[in-house]
């Protein structure tokens, strides 16, 4: 009998464990109702493409960004001059066009299934991480089930359930780091440049692809690169021009370095000792353990993980500068920081201590208790 390549039999277990997610999620936690995975608030205009009479609203709540992917969703095009009084911030939201973009396409207009499409993305895009990390790590034999430590990461469940874009952008990020390590540099710089119409931030990740090539002198992979920053940069062109309102939020999620974790530890420390404050303060303490994990991996294995180890600094300079905005909930910075979780588990690492597999069965409790608890 034939035995399963590991990568196979990863993608199965993904897909098994997903199933089980989704129907628990979709049956138990919102009743039957697509709309509950978008975190609707009451607070916000409704988009006039939804029917608030079928539509699972979470009264009192001004929802999550789910709510906003939505809304883009139903009118990518912004046909109706409604949908812009649904978003809280036009010009910040619109900046993230792809994740409802495709949306929108692969359901080909039809606004009945644009909810149903984008959790399938959602769930299409969790199978593809395991997959691409599963060959990321084919020449490692010893890392061959390392891919469903993903399936451990609280924000995969936070996303999915919310309805946001992180997952696509994650992907997109993945993708990229695999072509990079492959040598295909068109696809690399094709890969992060869609990454930064998903999610801006991204454009971190393309200084560090071009910074690791530069330094290890992969002149066909910078000079591609040097046109991947081209298409976010015409679409920024483009919403400018539209003079839509509201504010990039660049001074409402950051500000000066460290004030941000300050206050969060702060609020940490004077909150009441229940277990929603006990839960915070495990996961933010986690995230800190994890950055200092991988500075630690790639300072012992620098040459394996040069690109890591850069996507990890500019992404810590981003969480040092974080306010309170951000790290105030875990449902936020989960989701911010998610690729700091891809950026462990894509680490190199030869040592026998399986650290990165006891970050992940702590960061896999944490996911229990999300889905368990949470709603």
């Amino acid at each position: 009998m034939t035995k399963l390549p590991s990568k196979v039999i990863n993608l199965l277990i993904t897909v098994i464990v997903l199933t089980a997610v989704i129907l628990y999620l979709y049956f138990i936690k919102f009743q039957g109702n697509i709309t509950g995975f978008f975190r609707i608030g009451s607070i916000l205009e409704l988009s006039p493409f939804l029917n608030p009479e079928t539509t699972k609203i979470y009264q009192g709540e001004i929802g999550y960004d789910g709510q906003q992917f939505l809304s883009l969703a139903l009118d990518p095009f912004l046909q109706n001059s409604e949908t812009i009084n649904t978003l809280d911030h036009p010009i910040y939201r619109y900046r993230r066009i792809l994740y409802p973009l495709i949306s929108y396409l692969f359901s080909f207009g039809n606004r009945t299934l644009i909810p149903y499409i984008m959790v399938a993305i959602n769930c299409l895009s969790i199978i593809g991480i395991v997959w691409i990390i599963s060959l990321y790590f084919q020449s490692n034999q010893e890392q061959k089930w390392q891919p469903l430590l993903t399936l451990c990461i609280p924000g995969v469940w936070i996303v999915l359930s919310l309805g946001t874009a992180d997952l696509v952008s994650s992907l997109l990020l993945i993708v990229s780091f695999h072509c990079y390590r492959y040598n295909k540099p068109i696809l690399t710089a094709f890969t992060i440049s869609l990454a930064c119409l998903t999610r801006e931030t991204l454009l971190l990740i393309w200084l560090a692809i071009l910074f690791t090539s530069i330094i290890q002198q992969k002149k066909e992979q910078s000079k591609q690169l040097l046109w991947a920053w081209i298409p976010p940069f015409l679409w920024t062109i483009y919403i400018s021009a539209l003079n839509l309102s509201g504010t990039v939020r660049v001074k409402a999620n950051f500000g000066y370095p460290f004030m941000g974790i300050y206050n969060k530890f702060i609020s940490l420390f004077m909150g009441e000792f229940k277990g929603e404050n006990l839960f915070e303060a495990y996961l933010f303490i986690l995230i800190f353990i994890i950055f200092i994990t991988i500075f630690a991996i790639s300072a012992f294995h620098r040459k394996d993980n040069q690109l890591i180890q850069f996507s990890a600094l500019l992404y810590g300079a981003m969480f040092v500068m974080s306010s309170m905005t951000i790290l105030s909930y875990y449902l936020d910075y989960s989701r911010v920081f998610i690729d700091i979780y891809f950026f462990l588990l894509l680490s190199i690492n030869t040592n026998k201590v399986p650290i990165k597999s006891i970050l992940f069965l702590a960061l896999g409790l944490g996911s229990f208790a999300f889905l368990a608890l949470h709603f």
